[in-house]
């Protein structure tokens, strides 16, 4: 191979650290160029003040961004279309918001010509970038294309339009690589016939364990004691944040998050001297920041697991590698056969964290040895060598 091309929902640089930046490393370290194609980014974005939606950041990616690495080259470009905000979907069918988000003042054809010609291997995320597989497949026959969705989009109450997206994906790909069992399961109740129509493999995501067995300076907010952290993209229960910090005066609890509360929460933050919220850290920075708090939390929506076939997240990885107890709310129980603590109610989350705050170090049943990302790099680029 001589260039990959990944479409993924994050910027190259950013707040968020997905599988997709791992495999780009490894394959630039290869020697093997990459384009690094975000998307979605519609011309409403343009308008929004968030990390990955604003008009300068977009601006920028349009006219591209290249990194030159000892061996290899990144080239991080968007394609900015007028894609419309979910609601419209109430008043427009399926074929309409898909030709929204694929219409653009500019040739999505020329733009495909100038950034990805000589792909070999194109690499879709579970992002709407897939409703272009079928304009690249007939752009570039002699590609193959690979289908890793880290969450899957036909969950159950998806919209129908993300269904559909997803199973011609999956159905035209020449390669799917499901990331746990839970997803694959998934799958295979929601397309007919899974076994005898897909093709597909089993990879895991990664952690770096050897980051979270370091010594590292301590984070200025994590310097108070009794310190219970998040570090996440998916939203939090905030409600469970404003009663578990009113009901634990002497505990600090810090959400790390890229994804913007409301402002109505972000005012109702101010209230509480023992709650904050931090816009996001860069991906090296998260290694300090697990191994220095006292408690890791993962306060997801309330629910949220119950439509979401996630299994165990690289944030209980790192978590695990760290060795710090761990209080989970609304997510799967499969996490208590791994010796974490996950509750389901306000009370039990907060009496949870109370317990957990005596623990000074934590091991787990979970082997995270298959686990290093240095290993699941390595069998991610054999299995697109393998590609027939």
């Amino acid at each position: 191979m001589k260039k990959i091309t990944f479409l993924t929902g994050h910027n190259w640089k950013s707040n968020r650290l997905g599988g997709f930046h791992k495999f780009a490393e490894e394959a630039v370290n290869q020697g093997i160029d990459v384009v690094f194609f975000s998307f979605p980014r519609p011309y409403y974005s343009y308008f929004q003040h968030q990390e990955l939606y604003n008009k300068k950041t977009i601006k920028q990616l349009q006219k591209g961004i290249v990194y030159n690495y000892e061996k290899a080259t990144l080239k991080n470009v968007t394609f900015s279309t007028f894609k419309l905000p979910n609601f419209f979907n109430k008043f427009l069918s399926d074929s309409a918001m898909n030709a929204f988000e694929r219409f653009s003042i500019k040739s999505f054809k020329k733009f495909a010509l100038e950034n990805f010609s000589n792909t070999d291997v194109f690499v879709f995320e579970s992002c709407d970038g897939m409703i272009f597989l079928k304009k690249l497949k007939k752009l570039f026959p002699n590609a193959k294309f690979v289908y890793r969705p880290s969450d899957p989009l036909m969950f159950d109450g998806c919209l129908i339009r993300y269904y559909k997206n997803e199973k011609y994906m999956i159905l035209n790909a020449d390669l799917n690589i499901i990331v746990n069992q839970e997803g694959l399961n998934l799958y295979k109740r929601k397309i007919p016939d899974f076994e005898k129509t897909v093709k597909y493999t089993l990879l895991s995501n990664g952690v770096d364990i050897e980051s979270y067995q370091k010594k590292y300076p301590i984070p200025e907010l994590l310097q108070r004691p009794n310190t219970f952290l998040y570090v996440g993209a998916w939203e939090v229960e905030w409600n469970l944040l404003f009663e578990s910090a009113k009901t634990l005066p002497d505990f600090n609890f810090i959400i790390v998050c890229p994804n913007y509360p409301e402002e109505s929460i972000v005012q109702n933050i101010k209230n509480y001297s023992n709650l904050f919220y931090v816009p996001g850290i860069k991906p090296q920075e998260v290694p300090a920041w697990i191994t220095n708090c006292s408690v890791v939390i993962v306060p997801y929506v309330t629910d949220f697991y119950k439509n979401r076939p996630l299994g165990i997240t690289a944030k209980y990885y790192q978590a695990m590698a760290a060795g710090k107890p761990i209080v989970a709310y609304c997510d799967t129980p499969k996490l208590k056969d791994e010796g974490i603590s996950v509750t389901y109610t306000y009370k039990d989350f907060i009496e949870e964290c109370k317990k957990s705050i005596e623990i000074k170090s934590k091991a787990y049943n979970f082997d995270l040895k298959d686990r290093q990302w240095s290993n699941i790099t390595k069998k991610f680029m054999e299995l697109l060598n393998g590609l027939e």
